[in-house]
């Protein structure tokens, strides 16, 4: 008969030194220092901001975009639109002839959805590094000149910037995101010294052009952005996290928000993940970097799930193990703890949520943040 105390006591064993080890790895790896060169020279950049129904954020967007550091005549900007319905295209041309902005507005004609439509689009770019950002993201204004100096090294092929959340402060919704992009920011910038990250920030990523003019993003992928990262990576380049590069996101403000926002997002790195295998063992990134990332993503949410309804059980067999809830209301350990335990946890039921489809749930994230 299986001894379920053991086996519990196995899964939380596994659970520490997985993520204990990534992180110590990651966090001595972070710290190394990179030099970038100086150079005069800022390189042509595209700008592309998918769009589909955003009238109601994409005049923010465009205003924002306005006021972004970069010399204008190195820069142009798309407004990719998915054949909205809205009054999406009519707002944007109306803000950016307000605005006296260097953009147009572009419909696509590669069939319906993002993936679909960036693949219509890249091969008639004719700048050096194209810049991809959602039309829900806001980008500091010197993000673009970051991003630009990555670019000198000639085995950089992308750059993703990092994601800072803004919302109510009250809501649960953010205070269980911010402990989890602590880390989030140890593991990506520990990606990137040792090879390339694992996970691609939607919101602001760059690729050099010429490569995605060689690429086809897999127009089922829901991760389009992680998609892309493994294809470029398979190309010989690497893609690094640039923690200076900085995007504002707006978090879910309701927890169900939140909970198919991760749901939706998980469902697509997974896919992504599964259709790499290949990639194993070859190189530091399928030696180090994305074995860990296939235990945290496939294997991890699993045990997890064990662990939390073995733990009733346990408690009856040993009310002393009462004591492991404690944990939670430490400080800082106890909400980091928290917060990657209903992350992890909300996994297994992921396939509950399309990967596709409408963001209704989520659009109180996008409309309702209090100033």
């Amino acid at each position: 008969m299986i001894n379920l105390l053991s086996l519990w006591q196995v899964l939380v064993a596994f659970e520490i030194a997985l993520f204990l080890s990534y992180t110590l790895i990651m966090y001595i790896f972070s710290k190394k220092k990179v030099e970038l060169p100086e150079i005069d020279y800022l390189p042509t950049i595209s700008l592309i901001i998918p769009m589909y129904n955003e009238e109601k954020i994409i005049k923010e967007k465009i205003e924002n975009t306005s006021q972004l550091d970069y010399p204008k005549d190195r820069l142009k900007i798309i407004l990719l639109d998915d054949h909205s319905t809205d009054n999406s295209k009519d707002i944007s041309s109306r803000t950016i002839q307000e605005q006296s902005l260097n953009a147009r507005v572009i419909e696509s004609k590669g069939g319906k959805g993002k993936a679909r439509a960036l693949n219509w689009l890249f091969p008639s770019l004719e700048s050096e590094i194209t810049v991809i950002s959602d039309a829900d993201a806001l980008l500091k204004e010197d993000s673009l000149l970051r991003i630009s100096k990555n670019f000198a090294n000639p085995n950089i092929g992308g750059v993703t910037g990092k994601i800072v959340i803004i919302s109510d402060k009250t809501r649960l919704s953010k205070s269980q995101e911010e402990p989890y992009r602590f880390y989030f920011d140890i593991w990506r910038l520990g990606e990137s010294n040792v090879q390339s990250v694992s996970v691609c920030n939607g919101p602001l990523m760059s690729f050099r052009t010429d490569l995605l003019k060689k690429i086809k993003i897999d127009p089922d992928a829901y991760a389009d952005d992680s998609d892309m990262l493994f294809k470029i990576i398979r190309l010989g380049y690497r893609v690094i996290y640039n923690p200076a590069a900085i995007v504002y996101e707006r978090v879910p403000l309701s927890v169900k928000g939140r909970i198919i926002q991760k749901m939706k997002r998980i469902n697509g790195l997974r896919s992504v993940y599964m259709n790499n295998l290949d990639m194993l063992g070859k190189g530091l990134f399928g030696k180090i970097i994305y074995p860990y990332a296939l235990l945290t993503h496939i294997i991890s949410p699993t045990i997890i799930l064990f662990i939390v309804l073995l733990y009733p059980l346990i408690v009856l067999q040993n009310p002393l193990f009462l004591g492991f809830l404690l944990i939670l209301f430490m400080p800082k350990i106890g909400g980091t703890l928290l917060s990657f335990m209903i992350t992890q946890f909300i996994m297994n039921f992921s396939f509950l949520v399309p990967a596709s489809g409408s963001w209704k749930a989520v659009e109180d994230a996008r409309y309702n943040l209090k100033k």
